[in-house]
């Protein structure tokens, strides 16, 4: 698609930056979509400043090859965070050796990592809505790949799970803000394609975790895993130094002082107020938007079952069936598999339903509506309890070929993407220009229950067995199952009733 051509969304909606009267921060550089809020929205010819739809400077409106470019740097980005994630978990029995350290003392290397995904995007959400992604990124991807390096030479295990948790931290910008950078990148119709990429690698970095991994570790010391992670997030973040600010409000705040009409700098006191209630953003959402409230309710406890399933694998291919290190790494490829066929289905059929459903809310008279997004959702929903089910009930016996487990996780990773890339375009097309703060109060709590679930899954496998335990995963999955039918039928009623969706007509 041609960056000129009209899309459903485009052929109903006049978007613009505008500058709003007092310019207090960049937190008063507002995006207003006028067919969005029409009640809300002002006249461009009122407005002393406007970066209009058809503005050069306008993101939306780059070629398709530079859109593409810096949506492939910033996706891979997320995969360096992500791959070291799970990566580590193959040195865990040489840490133990070199650092002195209990297993349990050893896991916290995930633990700390995942709580730093956690705690990051609290900070580093708002950040980005005040200063722009620019700064943000090139902040972050320096201490990031720092950290990296000082993982790998740590002198002791201490020092180990602080620069851990470091790396969690500021590499949690790239995964909790991407997102929203690609919000800044797409029109509503492009921007599922978009997704897809970042679904992908966000997924698809744990999956290859343990499988490089395992192959590094065989040959290679552990600080060489260790390593390989901050070379390869060194690289990324030093690729994404390099691209430009996509930030709507930011460059609307850049073109005004090019222009020397930037009112006075607001005192310290307003500055540390605003930035006080941009950091609050994110929990104040969580706990009072019933959309965020939900939507990361369903997506954490995926989250948390997901590296639960993790600490199963390790069970099931070691200690029942007796795989090698190199055999066991070899089994996540059924991950890989299951998430680049869900890529597959995305960029296809669910493209096709999103625009179905978007032409029936328009022939309706008025706008596509978010739930458009939440199509394959519902599938999703569906395969996620019975893949659970379907593992827990042949990985364990070894008189089970393994090739039976290995579809039960491929399902599993298919189910999570269709879930995952329907949840967070809903998110960025409900909130927009406050996206960054929604996806962060979601990545926080994603994190948070990603973070805990390493540290009782293993006791909780040996005690309730793969069977029970599974299946306890497949049963709270069947209970959240109905989340995405619920926001099809009641979502645009939640909406209504915020005060900070953007979209609510």
């Amino acid at each position: 698609m041609s960056d000129s051509e009209p899309t459903v969304q485009d052929s109903n909606s006049v978007e613009t930056f505008d500058l709003a009267g007092d310019l207090d921060l960049e937190a008063q550089l507002t995006l207003t979509e006028k067919a969005d809020q029409p009640a809300k929205s002002t006249a461009a010819h009122e407005l002393p400043h406007t970066l209009s739809a058809d503005d050069p400077q306008n993101p939306r409106n780059w070629s398709s090859t530079r859109r593409i470019t810096i949506n492939l740097i910033l996706t891979v980005w997320v995969c360096a965070l992500t791959y070291s994630s799970t990566a580590y978990v193959a040195s865990i029995p040489t840490l133990m050796r070199r650092y002195n350290m209990s297993q349990e003392v050893a896991i916290l290397g995930v633990t700390l990592t995942v709580f730093g995904f956690a705690a990051g995007p609290l900070l580093f959400g708002p950040a980005s809505e005040l200063y722009g992604r620019q700064a943000v990124y090139r902040l972050c991807g320096l201490l990031f790949s720092a950290f990296g390096f000082g993982a790998a030479f740590a002198p002791n295990a201490a020092s180990l799970l602080i620069f851990r948790f470091l790396v969690g931290f500021f590499g949690s910008a790239s995964i909790n803000n991407v997102p929203a950078s690609i919000g800044d990148l797409t029109s509503p119709l492009e921007r599922g394609r978009y997704t897809i990429s970042y679904a992908l690698f966000a997924f698809g970095g744990p999956s290859l975790g343990p499988l490089a991994s395992a192959f590094i570790q065989q040959y290679a010391d552990f600080r060489w895993n260790l390593l390989v992670m901050a070379i390869f997030s060194a690289i990324l973040s030093i690729l994404v130094a390099l691209i430009p600010e996509t930030h709507g409000p930011t460059l609307l705040k850049w073109r005004i002082e090019k222009e020397g009409k930037a009112p006075p700098p607001p005192p310290f006191s307003k500055i540390m107020a605003i930035f006080k209630i941009a950091l609050a953003r994110p929990i104040i959402y969580l706990f009072t938007e019933p959309v965020v409230m939900l939507v990361s309710l369903y997506l954490s406890v995926l989250y948390g079952i997901l590296y639960g399933f993790f600490e199963a694998f390790s069970i099931v291919y070691l200690d029942i069936r007796g795989f090698s290190n190199t055999s066991f790494g070899l089994t996540y490829i059924a991950l890989g598999a299951g998430f680049g066929f869900a890529c597959i289905v995305l960029a296809t059929i669910g493209q096709t339903l999103y625009e179905k459903s978007a032409e029936s809310d328009i022939a309706k008279g008025h706008l596509a509506q978010p739930e458009a997004r939440l199509g394959l959702p519902y599938i999703g929903a569906i395969i996620s309890p019975i893949s659970l089910f379907l593992f827990a009930w042949t990985a364990p016996f070894p008189s089970v070929h393994w090739i039976a487990p290995c579809i039960a996780e491929g399902l599993f990773a298919f189910s999570m993407l269709l879930i995952f890339t329907g949840f967070i375009p809903y998110l960025i097309d409900c909130y927009q220009m406050t996206a960054a703060s929604a996806l962060a109060a979601g990545m926080a709590s994603r994190a948070l229950v990603g973070s805990v679930f390493p540290l009782f899954t293993l006791q909780m496998y040996h005690a309730l067995t793969v069977q029970g335990s599974t299946s306890l995963l497949g049963g709270i999955a069947c209970l959240l199952a109905p989340l995405p039918f619920i926001f099809r039928v009641y979502g645009r009623r939640m909406r209504e009733r915020s005060k900070h969706t953007a979209v609510n007509n």
